[in-house]
C-alpha cells in the first residue's frame, strides 16, 4: 500500500512539474501596488517573494503569496492574462507591461543584463536577470 502512494505522489509531482514548463516570462502590475514576475516555466513572484502555484491545466494557474491570488491564463498564441484578488475583496485585471518572444525581443537582444547589485529579491524588476 504504502508503494502505491509513493508512486502515486512521485507521478502527481511529474505531472505538476511539467505543467509549470507552460508558464512565460513576462513582468505585470496590477492595481494597488503588486508587481508580478514570472521566469519561463516558473516560478511566479508576487512583490519579489516566490508564490505557491497551483495548476489546472497547462493554460490556467492560481499563485499566492501572502493576501495575493493571480489567476494566470495563458492564451492559444501565448500571451499571458492575469488578473488578481486581494484579501477584503480587492480585485481587478493585471497590465502585463512585457512578455516573452521567441528568439529575441523587440531591441534585437535575447536578453538584457543585470544592474551591478541587484538583490536576488529585486531581479523580477528586471527581465533580463537570471
Amino acid at each position: 500500500m504504502t508503494r502505491i502512494l509513493i508512486l502515486a505522489a512521485a507521478a502527481s509531482t511529474a505531472a505538476v512539474a511539467s505543467a509549470n514548463a507552460a508558464v512565460p516570462f513576462f513582468n505585470a502590475t496590477c492595481p494597488t501596488g503588486i508587481e508580478v514576475h514570472a521566469d519561463e516555466g516558473g516560478p511566479i513572484y508576487i512583490n519579489g517573494k516566490e508564490a505557491t502555484l497551483k495548476v489546472f491545466n497547462k493554460n490556467a494557474y492560481e499563485a499566492k503569496h501572502g493576501h495575493v491570488t493571480l489567476d494566470l491564463t495563458i492564451a492559444p498564441d501565448g500571451t499571458p492574462s492575469l488578473t488578481y484578488t486581494k484579501d477584503g475583496g480587492a480585485n481587478g485585471i493585471c497590465t502585463v507591461a512585457r512578455e516573452h518572444v521567441s528568439g529575441a525581443n523587440k531591441g534585437g537582444n535575447k536578453h538584457q543584463s543585470c544592474p551591478p547589485g541587484v538583490a536576488e529579491a529585486n531581479r523580477y524588476k528586471y527581465p533580463g536577470c537570471k
